[in-house]
């Protein structure tokens, strides 16, 4: 992109709104290094979704320690680098889903990872309702997600929209994905990248 200065981006939102597509064309289209979070590979996901009470706990340290050893391999880049999530979000699903005694123990691991932690440099927040997330989730078939309830996703929505309104540690870009589809569709990638590069310009 022209810059002497490395880039670490961000994209976040909720499950099926399609990080890891963006993440991918901006691979292709930006040449940035991607990096995607292996979630399939927790051993929890497909008891948490029929049971989001009982396995809320594991499942989230799960992913807090896998998020926490990745972060910090990506985070002092060599080159641009674009991941399909950050490491905060880990905290957006804590406070969901974790209770009582379990959420203050996760706070205590947690704030002694942030001290090891760097946020990204930008962050593209994609948002769509839990309609369109629902109908991504049922197109994309993943076994584990078919137990994923309406009022989850409804839940999950609401929760990151009040996490990322009030994120200050990178700049934002909120955008919202519900009506494009840059998969399929050349103009909606276009118009996707172009906003993309210039929200970093103006922050460089």
């Amino acid at each position: 992109m022209g810059r002497d200065i490395l880039v670490l981006l961000s994209i976040e939102g909720p499950i099926g709104v399609g990080k890891t597509s963006l993440a991918r064309i901006i691979v292709s289209e930006l040449g940035f290094k991607g990096t995607y979070e292996l979630s399939y590979k927790n051993p929890y996901l497909n008891d948490f979704y029929n049971d989001v009470e009982r396995y809320s706990f594991p499942i989230q340290i799960e992913f807090l320690v896998n998020r926490f050893r990745q972060w910090r391999l990506i985070q002092n880049t060599d080159k641009d680098l674009v991941c399909d999530y950050f490491f905060y979000k880990d905290e957006i699903f804590a406070q969901m889903n974790i209770k009582g005694e379990d959420i203050r123990l996760y706070r205590r691991i947690y704030n002694q990872m942030l001290k090891h932690i760097k946020p990204p440099d930008y962050v593209v927040y994609l948002s769509a309702s839990p309609e369109v997330l629902i109908e991504r989730i049922e197109k994309r078939g993943r076994v584990y997600e078919r137990s994923i309830k309406y009022e989850y996703l409804w839940n999950l929505h609401n929760h990151y929209e009040d996490y990322m309104n009030k994120y200050s540690l990178s700049p934002v870009l909120k955008i919202e994905v519900g009506n494009l589809d840059y998969v399929n569709k050349i103009e909606d990638r276009r118009y996707i990248i172009l906003l993309i590069k210039n929200f970093i310009k103006a922050y460089e």
